[in-house]
């Protein structure tokens, strides 16, 4: 993957990108999430941040975005809520439920793999700054 985030789906999240509203960043690093795990996954971003109940596949795909965020981006579960247009306990409910499933040491291979992904995205997105920063 040549880039973490595409600058063409920003519309999704515009206010994140021109930092209208202080909570953007969060949307971002949500939409980050999203990208990363449509890549792994193989479900369309779209269908990923769709508002409607979705099938097996979107819904995990779903839930590891969220586990991604909350993770690998520090997000509170809050947070990630506002950047998924869910509630809190939907978050801690996909939460819990990915990371149960890091028994299998497969998907957590892959889950690892995400994450590594996703820390370098948080690293690399403001030149010089730590850990805390983005």
């Amino acid at each position: 993957m040549s880039q973490c985030f595409n600058p063409s789906s920003a519309a999704a999240f515009p206010s994140a990108v021109t930092g209208a509203d202080p909570g953007g960043r969060g949307r971002l690093q949500c939409r980050v999430a999203v990208d990363i795990v449509s890549t792994f996954l193989g479900v369309p971003a779209a269908d990923i941040l769709s508002e409607r109940r979705a099938q097996a596949p979107v819904a995990r795909a779903r839930h590891v975005a969220m586990y991604l965020s909350h993770v690998a981006f520090q997000l509170s579960l809050n947070a990630v809520a506002a950047g998924f247009g869910r509630d809190r306990t939907s978050v801690s409910y996909a939460v819990a439920r990915i990371e149960d499933e890091r028994d299998d040491r497969g998907f957590d291979a892959m889950l690892s793999r995400m994450e590594a992904l996703a820390q370098s995205c948080r690293r690399l997105a403001v030149p010089g700054a730590g850990e805390g920063d983005f």
